[in-house]
């Protein structure tokens, strides 16, 4: 996923992990949450769908009520070996010591630190938050075992971003708005469920209620975009003045104001 998001001819370190963490995590999605819950006759489901869209609450409801001691497995599977892992640092080991018997890396002060990967924890994170609100209603079982995940996670990541991980770059809050959105769609999901929960469970009265919830949360979605989502796409004014008088140490300020005048 990265290298298609660096194919794709993003300007920067940071807009290319954007887009990877982007892509990674509707990968995740697509690949665990649904096609693990529509496991069977996937075209059989799929062609349910499309034939009988109305449907779709309740077979998502039957579906993922039928998959919650999958999902339990997978949290305390990820959670085990994705941390353990992480800690240990494999991959990165073996690099450094077939680089060290192959060439010689004199001269590099940190031959073995490398930036966060926010591509590979964000969407795996992400999808834990949608499994663990998805089956908050269905299975609150998972709940006990998905707090136990994020306590892990939390002592884990604190402990390589303070002292393993070197900072390439500072994200200025620009993973936040997708965060958001991950987490929306986690809750349209749950809502979407719950309406199906509650057409099988025989309370149509309920399920007519959750609807409404649905289409508030649609709207507090579009509010969030109209009020918030400027501020990440716009420079601050403490931020824009400290460009410029970095700018203006360095003596690009005035070919920056030439380009303007030129405009």
């Amino acid at each position: 996923m990265l290298a298609m998001a660096k194919v794709s001819g993003c300007i920067s370190k940071s807009k290319e992990e954007i887009k990877a963490c982007n892509m990674v995590f509707y990968f995740l999605v697509g690949n665990v949450f649904f096609l693990s819950a529509l496991s069977g006759s996937l075209l059989d489901e799929i062609g349910l769908f499309i034939s009988n869209p109305k449907d779709i609450p309740s077979h998502l409801a039957r579906a993922v009520a039928a998959q919650a001691d999958f999902f339990v497995t997978y949290i305390l599977t990820d959670g085990l070996s994705g941390f353990s892992l992480e800690l240990l640092q494999p991959g990165l080991l073996i690099w450094d010591t077939f680089k060290s018997c192959t060439c010689s890396s004199q001269g590099e002060e940190n031959p073995y630190l490398y930036s966060l990967p926010y591509f590979r924890i964000i969407p795996l994170v992400s999808l834990s938050v949608l499994i663990g609100i998805v089956y908050a209603v269905v299975a609150p079982l998972l709940l006990p075992f998905l707090i136990v995940y994020f306590c892990l996670g939390y002592v884990v990541y604190i402990n390589q971003i303070q002292d393993v991980y070197e900072t390439t770059y500072e994200t200025c809050g620009q993973y936040w708005p997708y965060i958001h959105h991950y987490i929306l769609l986690a809750i349209i999901l749950m809502q979407i469920t719950m309406i199906g929960i509650f057409g099988l469970k025989s309370k149509p009265a309920a399920s007519i209620a959750s609807i409404p919830l649905l289409v508030f949360t649609l709207m507090f979605n579009e509010y969030c975009k109209m009020r918030f989502l400027p501020s990440f796409h716009h420079y601050s004014l403490k931020d824009a003045v400290e460009n410029d008088e970095l700018d203006e140490k360095s003596g690009q300020l005035i070919f920056h104001y030439e380009n303007a005048f030129n405009a």
